[in-house]
């Protein structure tokens, strides 16, 4: 059972990487370019695009006729890491340790009468890329990461009179995964000799559904009040895991053997949730032209306690599926503290601005990942709305999320540092475009 041994070992790394990756505080918020420019304070019930599908359903019947939204939000990762000498780590990509990852947006909402409103939105909740280079001493705790959770979310929302709206629907969800990662030979995480006698992939995709209700009141003609509930997704993913065999230095090309996965080829399954969420929103119209808005948001973290891997080996089937690795994630519930505001200039134009907080999962530092790394975050973000005509509108906006605490990478087993990254902040630009029929 060598062979089972080094499959097995090589499972955890990548579960580690796996577990991370999805949750590691990376629930993607840009959904909507408008909210984007004043940090999605008042997330849903503002009006001012059809958004609210995913933020709050309730909100819809704020809009009128039928609207259609298409847009994005790109996020530039930059994150800068070092060894603890100072130098920089040997686990840069090619392209510098930036990352370009696009958040698409498709939304319609159309009135059905008076009282009545449908909503569908197509949304991409979860997602996240990094790599880093194979001959890096980072190898063993993932050489790269790429997770997308594209979701289908039909709603309802009914006005239940002047004052109260009510709304809801159901999140069709489909994810696919890969990660990719070493086995670690050398237990001393604070040399550069470490030596990798395998390697291992995962590919996983799967479907699962969650739901979503929301409320919103409105107690005077300038202020609104929401709450919104998003329902955890549990994920079974299956897919393939492969393991290669070969000897690599890091630093090394000459020696460097990941040419392909040539040892065996295992049936995999991994189990997770998403968690569910609650946000309370509240947006006031202080004068014709300013608008005042805030977002509480509350993320249930703490409830993924663990990720699995599961398998069978093909050179021993009669020991049917084996747990191949069991993850402790060690996390806590995170929030999401924002405000911002929205000042109307004339007809055509508006310009917003926003700040808020964003307290990470990661509870205890050394189970933070070079895959997805994670720590508290400040946002701060611009944007501004264009009424082309009666019919069109565009929305751009721009935010900077800004690591802030201990930035740290360490052995999850022993608890030391090994490297460190200058920054973790994120550039994020949107675009979007909505149509009035």
């Amino acid at each position: 059972m060598k062979t089972s041994m080094k499959i097995a070992a090589v499972a955890g790394l990548v579960a580690a990487a796996c577990s991370s990756a999805y949750a590691g505080g990376f629930m993607l918020s840009e959904q909507s370019v408008t909210g984007l420019g004043r940090s999605y304070a008042g997330a849903g019930i503002v009006g001012d695009d059809i958004s609210a599908v995913w933020y709050n359903p309730a909100g819809m019947t704020l809009l009128s006729g039928t609207q259609f939204q298409l847009g994005g939000v790109f996020v530039n990762l930059d994150l800068p890491l070092k060894g603890l000498n100072g130098t920089a780590a040997q686990g840069e990509t090619d392209n510098g340790n930036k990352y370009i990852v696009p958040i698409p947006n498709l939304f319609l909402v159309h009135q059905m009468n008076e009282d009545m409103w449908f909503g569908l939105g197509i949304t991409v909740p979860f997602g996240m890329a990094t790599e880093y280079k194979r001959n890096s001493k980072l190898n063993a705790f993932g050489m790269n990461s790429e997770i997308k959770v594209f979701d289908i979310n039909p709603n309802i929302a009914w006005k239940v009179n002047d004052k109260v709206s009510i709304g809801a629907g159901i999140s069709l969800q489909y994810a696919t995964a890969h990660f990719e990662a070493a086995n670690k030979m050398n237990s001393d995480t604070t040399s550069d000799n470490f030596g990798s006698a395998n390697y291992g992939r995962l590919n996983a995709d799967g479907w699962a559904w969650g739901a979503n209700i929301g409320v919103m009141w409105s107690p005077t003609d300038t202020l609104r009040f929401g709450l919104a509930y998003r329902s955890a997704v549990n994920h079974h993913a299956k897919g393939t895991f492969r393991l290669g065999e070969g000897s690599f230095v890091p630093g090394d090309g000459k020696n460097t053997d990941f040419s392909g996965y040539n040892a065996t080829v295992n049936d995999a399954r991994a189990s997770l949730s998403a968690p569910h969420n609650i946000s309370l929103t509240g947006t006031w119209e202080a004068t014709e032209s300013l608008r005042l808005s805030a977002l509480i948001r509350w993320t249930n973290w703490a409830s993924f306690e663990t990720l699995e891997i599961t398998g069978t080996y093909p050179q021993a089937p009669q020991l049917g599926t084996q747990t191949l690795k069991k993850v402790e994630n060690h996390w806590k519930d995170s929030w999401l503290f924002t405000v911002g505001a929205d000042y109307t200039i004339n007809s055509a134009w508006t310009v917003r601005a926003g700040v808020g907080y964003e307290i990470s999962p990661v509870d205890d530092d050394k189970y933070r990942t070079a895959v997805i790394p994670d720590t508290d975050r400040l946002w701060l973000s611009i944007g501004t709305t264009w009424h082309v005509n009666e019919n069109l509108q565009g929305d751009f906006g721009f935010a900077w999320l800004h690591g802030i605490g201990d930035k740290g990478l360490y052995d999850p087993d022993s608890g030391v540092q090994y490297a460190e990254f200058d920054k973790l902040d994120a550039y994020l630009f949107g675009a979007q475009f909505t149509y009035k029929f």
